[in-house]
């Protein structure tokens, strides 16, 4: 199998592709296939995105700046703030993305299904000769017509086929279409998939959201989260005749604007109001056309306080992209803000630091979030961007 391997925010001036695979590739959104100096070749330029497209005969793997733990502490606070010590366990040891998330799920996905599997009730419709249940008068009489059978029939089924090992099921089916996993994943993949062989596939994996966890489902808790990250990831595409590519797909600007809302909203407990993730579009102008929409804003009473965007993008001198700058000035003119805030990631290249605008009483706060570091500290940095932002806020004329 042909590999290219690179890391986020690069560029490949001459990769050997066909034009299948560079439509691939570019439809999948890892990265950007460009046409080369001569036919046959391609410049491939990667930016946010982090993992791994793979063909029948080739695989595309776009490696992550930041270091895996700290890229799943990420991810977990986000789908857990109060149990992502129990989600970033035990990733220490891989050296890339697709192969930690694999051996996690696979050996806590196993470590569940050994303790016996889950059943439990789901309510079931169907057509049977020998009746069970509930009939459905009305339907039969509008099916069959005054035919006695088949029966239109409601039950509840005691079952293995419950959401829960649907979902440990075709992620496990997702991950073990993924090469060069560790040779223990793959066993433990194996061993899932026998275990939960006679349970049905989910015909649509995206936006499936894992149950709450109660002390029916307790002992699926530590593997429920990654399945569900899994599901949310991974794809693959068709194609007439056969499978064209499996994809499993990151965007770290994605990943650090939720890991931002949700721990910057934690921190702003403390100071009351609400913060609000990019559910009420402002309007920059009276007529109310043009809308913008902030990552966050903190509000109370009606008013607006502060506006925050989250990016992870790639900086090179230090200074914050033109068009951030552009966006947050509309923000701070729509809701009469004399500050507004960037949370840049700071292994992007990104500095702290406040630009004053011209001819206008107006900040903008660049605040650079070390994701390298230690997962208390990270969260201790956001603490005091929550602390500044309440304080500074304060200063805003009511």
């Amino acid at each position: 199998m042909k590999l290219v391997e690179l890391p986020a925010w690069c560029e490949l001036p001459s990769v050997e592709l066909t034009a299948e695979q560079a439509a691939a590739i570019e439809r999948d959104g890892l990265a950007d296939v460009l046409v080369g100096a001569s036919p046959g070749l391609w410049r491939v330029k990667t930016s946010s995105a982090v993992g791994v497209v793979v063909g029948d005969d080739w695989e595309l793997r776009v490696t992550p700046r930041l270091a895996i733990p700290r890229l799943m502490f990420l991810l977990g606070y986000a789908s857990d703030p109060s149990g992502w010590r129990s989600f970033v366990a035990g990733f220490e040891r891989e050296r890339d993305l697709v192969s930690a998330i694999a051996s996690g799920f696979a050996s806590l996905t196993t470590r569940a299904l050994d303790r016996g599997l889950l059943r439990g009730y789901v309510g079931r419709e169907e057509r049977r000769v020998a009746p069970r249940g509930r009939v459905l008068f009305g339907r039969q009489a509008a099916i069959s017509r005054g035919l006695p059978l088949p029966v239109e029939v409601a039950y509840d089924d005691f079952t293995e086929n419950i959401l829960e090992n649907r979902m440990l099921k075709a992620a496990a089916l997702l991950v073990s279409r993924l090469p060069r996993l560790p040779s223990i994943a793959r066993r433990n993949l194996h061993r899932i998939r026998e275990l939960l062989d006679e349970v049905e596939p989910l015909q649509a994996v995206r936006g499936i959201k894992a149950p709450p966890i109660t002390r029916l489902n307790q002992s699926y808790a530590a593997a429920l989260p990654l399945a569900e990250l899994i599901l949310s990831h991974a794809s693959v595409g068709e194609r007439k005749g056969g499978i064209k590519s499996t994809t499993f797909v990151f965007d770290m600007n994605k990943v650090f604007e939720d890991f931002v809302t949700v721990a910057f909203r934690d921190a702003m407990r403390a100071y009351g109001g609400s913060v609000q993730s990019q559910v009420k579009p402002f309007s920059l102008d009276e007529s109310g056309r043009l809308k913008l929409k902030p990552d966050l804003s903190w509000r109370s009473a009606g008013q607006c306080l502060a506006v925050l965007d989250a990016k992870y993008k790639a900086i090179g001198d230090g200074l914050m992209k033109h068009d951030d700058a552009y966006q947050m000035l509309a923000y701070c003119v729509s809701c009469a803000l004399p500050r507004g805030y960037l949370v840049y990631a700071q292994n992007s290249g990104a500095e702290s630091r406040v630009h004053k605008i011209r001819n206008l009483d107006c900040q903008i706060v660049v605040s650079a979030i070390d994701v390298s570091s230690e997962p208390e500290d990270v969260l201790a940095q956001i603490a005091e961007l929550a602390e500044q932002v309440a304080v500074e806020a304060t200063l805003v004329p009511a």
